[in-house]
């Protein structure tokens, strides 16, 4: 399934994103962020996966085809790149996907507009920001992901400048508040969401879901490009039909 590039001004920061809108647009836009050092090209196969539905995945700055300022990497400057990527594609509500630290943004944004969100999935992260060390960038700097250096998948000045930028906070409450159904997903082996936090969602969230993605660990994108996908697709459709 192909998709089309777009890019967003966010403050004079051009945010690339790529934007399938099928001609028979079942409901409401999905959009997904990605996590800390993927790019928007990396999750081609989602587009598959929402043929019925328009899908927006998005390149945070500093990463693919978004440029990477010398300053603002914190989650509320990139909350605001999401933000601006809607506005261009003339989005008002939209279902909410993260993966990873994609979530600290992408909540930031729906805590910012709750009115535009359906619903909230959220893949393998706790609700809320960590805060790196900064001898986090060098470790970092020095390993690879889904094979590839990270030198390949972001650029250095964005990867500093969100050690730099990052907070501690948890946001709990605050997505108790929203009161949107909401999906977590973790892998079956090696996730951050383990049992005792699960047991924590399913404790503050009153009919949040949380499932397991068989076979994967954090990377709910392995061995399976679709499963985690699929699994969204199959919620929305479950807890807000017609949306």
């Amino acid at each position: 399934m192909s998709a089309v590039e777009g890019f967003a001004d966010s403050g004079g920061v051009r945010i690339h994103y790529l934007d399938h809108s099928p001609e028979a647009t079942a409901g409401l836009p999905v959009l997904f962020v990605p996590g800390l050092v993927d790019r928007a090209t990396d999750y081609l196969a989602m587009f598959d996966v929402f043929a019925h539905r328009r899908l927006i995945i998005v390149d945070p700055r500093g990463r693919g085809g978004s440029d990477s300022p010398e300053t603002g990497y914190s989650a509320m400057d990139q909350a605001g790149d999401l933000q601006a990527v809607l506005d261009q594609s003339g989005v008002d509500r939209f279902h909410l996907m993260t993966f990873s630290r994609g979530t600290s943004s992408g909540l930031g944004l729906a805590l910012g507009r709750p009115d535009q969100v359906a619903t909230i999935s959220i893949g393998d992260y706790l609700p809320g920001e960590v805060r790196l060390p900064p001898e986090l960038v060098e470790q970092m700097w020095a390993t690879t992901w889904r094979g590839r250096t990270y030198p390949e998948s972001i650029t250095k000045v964005a990867l500093e400048g969100i050690q730099a930028d990052s907070v501690g906070r948890e946001m709990w409450a605050e997505l108790a508040d929203l009161g949107k159904p909401t999906l977590v997903a973790r892998g079956s082996s090696d996730a951050i969401i383990d049992d005792e936090r699960a047991i924590r969602y399913r404790a503050t969230l009153p009919g949040v879901e949380v499932i397991t993605i068989q076979g994967s660990g954090h990377d709910l994108f392995r061995p399976s490009r679709t499963a985690y996908p699929q699994a969204v697709s199959e919620f929305i459709e479950r807890r807000a039909p017609g949306l």
